[in-house]
């Protein structure tokens, strides 16, 4: 098997995955983007509400002030030639009591 259909196929499991469905507040939405080509690889905890709804990764103030300090513009941020966005967990797990709490273990481990 070659490296873009290994890809593919990863990428078609994680959108299907429905593994922790019945702990999140919402339907999963798997949000991510990445390729075999990308130079940089940034992980990040979990995903943010306004991820889970335009299906974006780091879209967000969070996401602006990571561009700014990396100096690249969106365009850069989201072209996967730059850059694969790869969070612990692909959707957003919910609201705690003092934020967002963190992806669910299962997701992290799987």
């Amino acid at each position: 098997m070659d490296k873009s259909s290994t890809i593919g196929d990863l990428k078609k499991n994680i959108e299907a995955c429905t593994l922790c469905e019945a702990d999140l507040p919402y339907l999963p939405k798997p949000v991510f983007s990445f390729s075999a080509r990308s130079k940089i690889l940034i992980v990040g905890q979990a995903l943010r509400m306004k991820a889970q709804e335009t299906g974006i990764p780091w879209n967000d103030t969070s996401g602006d002030r990571l561009r700014d300090w990396m100096q690249v513009s969106k365009e850069q941020f989201y072209d996967t030639k730059y850059f694969s966005i790869v969070p612990m967990a692909f959707c957003y797990p919910g609201k705690g009591k003092s934020g967002d709490l963190p992806p669910p273990i299962k997701c992290a481990e799987t």
